[in-house]
């Protein structure tokens, strides 16, 4: 019965604060209001319970998909074990979720186009992290699974029409966007710190906002267009659904050191490789610095060193060209 609480950014500190604190910082809801439907369930919970259950399936659900992404090898203990993965346990964030369903789908995308489809679709309650998973889609004539991820997402935010209401969309329109985008541009604290993306680097830097927008936008457009030939050819799959991953974060103005499970996937599915046929010059260095980024994104912003989007373009180029050398004869297809 308080649903719009949540959409007003002072009730809902103040809601906050009655379970944290009066010391609590500030922080707001920022997702569409069909991520209610993830939650509702852990309000009846108490707090430290939530806590537990919410961090805790999120973490089996990961490894689950990661075995299926990664049926053979020890990979998934590394992922266990990623930075990323301590970050998530440690804010007890959403990146346990948002990797699962990213990684499943593409783990079950070659035989179960829907039920890929389906967690894509899911994936809209963060949407800036799927903003490349249509154009992949497109790209390989996945016409069932698009189709699937549509239709999903419309399911997905007319359930919570019918839970909540109509009014919360208009809440989340009315309230929620225009408090992100002041956020983003002129907000300032941990979350600020928190961001690889290349607009929140030029802001840290205090480029002027119309020249960090403008080179967000390049990237953005630059990652779609690698994204589309990439899967168009053929290449190891792993390999492509890494450069997807890391792209995803050259492409989107937001994202945290939470949502970096899927650079962690990433640079395991390079290391896989590499161990295989050798390391290349400096990838293994690349692959080191993004593995630990999630650790180290906050002190070097702070210093005034926004290095994580070069880190992340530098793993992106690897990526690609492991991709290209593995359509060479003698290159493993899959």
């Amino acid at each position: 019965g308080r649903t719009s609480e949540i959409f007003d950014q002072d009730l809902f500190a103040a809601a906050q604060r009655q379970h944290l604190g009066d010391d609590f910082p500030f922080h707001f809801w920022s997702y569409p209001p069909h991520t209610l439907l993830l939650t509702w369930q852990l309000s009846s919970l108490p707090y430290r319970w939530a806590f537990a259950v919410w961090t805790l399936s999120g973490l089996v659900l990961m490894l689950y998909a990661a075995r299926k992404f990664w049926p053979d090898g020890p990979w998934i203990w590394l992922l266990l074990l990623a930075p990323s993965t301590f970050v998530n346990i440690f804010l007890s964030q959403n990146g346990f979720l948002t990797t699962a369903l990213a990684l499943g789908g593409f783990a079950l995308l070659p035989r179960r186009p829907v039920i890929a489809g389906i967690l894509f679709g899911l994936l809209t309650f963060k949407p800036h992290l799927g903003l490349l998973i249509p154009i992949a889609l497109i790209a390989m004539r996945q016409g069932t699974a698009f189709a699937a991820a549509a239709i999903t997402a419309l399911l997905f935010a007319a359930a919570s029409v019918l839970v909540y209401g109509v009014d919360v969309w208009l809440w989340f329109w009315d309230s929620t966007l225009p408090h992100q985008m002041r956020f983003m541009a002129e907000g300032e604290g941990p979350f600020q710190l928190m961001m690889p993306s290349w607009f929140m680097a030029g802001r840290i830097m205090d480029l002027p906002l119309w020249l960090a927008n403008s080179v967000q936008a390049a990237l953005a457009l630059g990652a779609a267009a690698l994204v589309y030939g990439v899967f168009r050819s053929a290449g190891d799959w792993r390999l492509k659904v890494a450069l997807l991953f890391v792209a995803t974060f050259a492409a989107s103005p937001q994202g945290f050191n939470y949502d970096m499970g899927l650079v962690s996937v990433a640079a395991i599915c390079l290391a896989s490789v590499a161990m295989d046929q050798g390391w290349r010059r400096g990838e293994f260095i690349v692959a080191a610095m993004c593995w630990i980024l999630p650790l180290t994104m906050m002190p070097l912003n702070a210093a005034g060193l926004p290095m994580a989007p070069l880190f992340l373009l530098a793993l992106l180029g690897y990526l690609y060209r492991r991709r290209h050398m593995a359509m060479k004869p003698g290159g493993h297809i899959n």
